[in-house]
């Protein structure tokens, strides 16, 4: 794994919300369109979500800070 870089926290936030929401815009792509590209799209999208969700707590830093909300994986997981 590379080095983190430094990075201002409020460009990561506005770049995880903006993933956040093609995430939730797949979410609901999904749901009305159901075919395999729509549901792995979706997975792609949590897989991202997930990983920086990860990334953040390994480094001390909340996820909340950045944009995450509580259940941020809610509407991935339910159908």
């Amino acid at each position: 794994m590379s080095e983190p870089i430094n990075m201002d926290k409020a460009v990561m936030k506005y770049i995880i919300g903006s993933v956040m929401e093609y995430a939730y815009e797949s979410v609901e792509r999904e749901k009305s369109d159901p075919c395999e590209f729509n549901e792995g799209r979706k997975l792609a999208f949590y897989e991202v979500l997930d990983t920086i969700y990860n990334r953040l707590d390994i480094y001390d830093q909340d996820p909340k800070d950045f944009g995450y909300p509580d259940d941020w994986e809610k509407p991935f997981l339910s159908k």
